[in-house]
């Protein structure tokens, strides 16, 4: 039995306990108390079931929650990857660089990685964006690092190809 379909039981199992359980209560106020004196042990265990089962069912429910949010943010994600391929494409030679700036913009790039971060895509070494940049070669290595952590980016292919991936056709 897969997991979905053991918590559809398991929270159909609660909605009878509860009912039940409110049942009980009616019986127990409606009728004298030596009859409720009789029947204290069972009372007990089904309330003691209730409550437990209770626990168990915010439980599934809580664990459901994470996962829809999980996957609506899965889906946010893909549809804003979906749209950013989808304006590259339209008109590719224009709205490439606004779409990259729109991407380092989004990923709070400081002006001067946005610098770094642009001769990256164009294929400069880490040596000649020093030169070009008058900076030394460890302050463009600590610049490339942080494009990296801020754009979640392994590194420099992997940042590039994030930018050129829409451009490329589907593979026959």
């Amino acid at each position: 039995m897969n997991q979905r379909r053991f918590r559809i039981l398991f929270l159909w199992f609660y909605a009878l306990s509860l009912a039940l359980w409110i049942v009980e209560e009616i019986y127990t106020l409606t009728n004298p108390p030596e009859i409720f004196d009789r029947y204290r042990l069972l009372i007990a265990s089904f309330e003691a079931l209730v409550s437990v089962s209770s626990f168990l069912a915010i439980s599934i429910l809580y664990n459901e929650l994470k996962t829809e949010a999980l996957e609506n943010s899965n889906a946010k994600d893909l549809v804003l990857e979906l749209k950013r391929n989808n304006r590259i494409l339209k008109n590719p030679e224009s709205e490439f660089w606004k779409e990259v700036k729109n991407q380092m913009e989004i990923w709070k790039l400081t002006d001067a990685e946005k610098e770094v971060a642009i001769l990256l895509l164009r294929g400069f070494s880490h040596q000649q964006i020093a030169g070009v940049r008058q900076k030394s070669l460890r302050t463009i290595e600590n610049q490339t690092a942080s494009i990296y952590e801020k754009s979640s980016m392994r590194g420099k292919l992997e940042f590039i190809s994030f930018f050129l991936t829409p451009l490329l056709p589907e593979e026959d």
